[in-house]
């Protein structure tokens, strides 16, 4: 997370200070947890990380991109399956309508794929048998 004056950078922030001043450096927080696992990784692939240093710059921040992007389309593929099983089942269409309809019409948009999710995976818990158990 990027931070100003210990406070998150949002939307515009990070390029503009409000008052046309320079703005200030950003701070980047460190989380110790991941820090160790990235230093594992390093260390289990010394090739790999040698790789990377190698990288030109431009070529290390395309890469960066392409792995957001490559994230971005698997959560859309993700998000779109569940929303189609919801539609799939009268069921699960008609609780969905009921519980996105008591959501905020300016939450609406980032809850249905919550709600969504919820659903289903309730359904499936729902849906599994019972482990018998031989005597």
């Amino acid at each position: 997370m990027l931070k100003r004056n210990g406070k998150p950078v949002t939307d515009g922030a990070a390029d503009q200070n409000g008052n046309g001043a320079a703005p200030e450096p950003l701070e980047y927080r460190e989380n110790d947890r991941i820090n160790a696992q990235i230093d594992g990784y390093i260390k289990d692939n010394p090739q790999h990380w040698d790789r990377i240093k190698a990288m030109p710059r431009e070529r290390l921040e395309r890469t960066v991109v392409w792995q957001q992007l490559r994230y971005n389309n698997r959560k859309q593929k993700l998000d779109n399956g569940l929303l189609r099983r919801v539609e799939d089942n009268p069921e699960l269409k008609s609780a969905y309508d009921n519980l996105l309809k008591h959501v905020p019409e300016d939450q609406r948009e980032r809850a249905r794929v919550s709600i969504a999710r919820t659903l289903v995976l309730s359904q499936s818990r729902s849906e599994r048998p019972k482990n018998a158990v031989a005597v």
